[in-house]
């Protein structure tokens, strides 16, 4: 009677384990190997970079000033350190979210609402998983799409080779341009060294010579974001 009651309470403890099992993160309804959520004062942290990776983006760790680099070599270039609450995206100014990143047993982890507030993914949970929507497939249960998120502000749209538009400057910082596309309206450029800018004889000028009022000539990188304004890193600027 007492093996018996051994055994009942074993598997009574093993069953109370497994209830208790920490969610997983998915992309598009495939779980990540390796990638338990850490839930800390109500927030849910994702690990980096078993999620980044599953994403097809590239994470860097700089061990100097424990700072992480998230990028896919075009619109997405996310950056913040450990302990800090202040996260990049594309050289913006740096916005705080829902906690700093933290590190757990050798881990970087960082709170959800990096996929939802920085990359326009939509998250939905459940006691299982955090399920990644991601720009290749959506969600097809009508109940499970928030009413509030429009279906154009997710992920990141895919543009044709040498898309160009034309259009004129209304706004210029030291990190950004803000360009009125004749077609899709405002778009936010980032600058960068590598953006070729030459003016209207074809001399190659410094992306500072860009200003308001100009009207210019965009070629896009090969993605733009889908938040509102666009982000975009383009390959050339011409200025007319």
């Amino acid at each position: 009677m007492k093996r018996k009651l051994l055994c009942t309470l074993a598997l009574t403890g093993i069953m109370a384990v497994s209830a208790m099992a920490a969610p997983k993160v998915a992309i598009d309804n495939e779980e990540v190997e390796g990638s338990e959520i850490v839930e800390q004062d109500g927030v849910g942290y994702l690990p980096v970079r078993p999620v980044a990776e599953a994403m097809g983006l590239t994470v860097e760790w700089n061990a100097a000033d424990k700072s992480v680099l998230i990028t896919n070599g075009g619109p997405v270039y996310i950056t913040f350190k450990i302990g800090e609450n202040a996260y990049t995206f594309a050289k913006t100014a740096p916005m705080e979210l829902s906690g700093a990143p933290v590190i757990i047993d050798s881990k970087t982890y960082i709170p959800a609402d990096v996929i939802t507030d920085l990359f326009s993914y939509e998250i939905m949970k459940s006691d299982e998983t955090y399920n990644i929507i991601t720009k290749y497939q959506e969600s097809t249960d009508e109940s499970e799409v928030s009413d509030d998120k429009d279906e154009n502000d997710k992920g990141f749209a895919d543009l044709e080779k040498n898309a160009v538009a034309t259009g004129t400057v209304t706004e210029v910082n030291d990190e950004q341009i803000f360009f009125e596309d004749a077609e899709r309206g405002t778009v936010i450029l980032t600058k960068s060294d590598s953006v070729k800018v030459t003016d209207k004889d074809g001399n190659e000028v410094d992306i500072n010579s860009v200003a308001a009022d100009m009207n210019i000539k965009v070629e896009y990188g090969p993605a733009m974001t889908m938040s509102i304004p666009p982000i975009n890193n383009p390959v050339s600027i011409t200025i007319e």
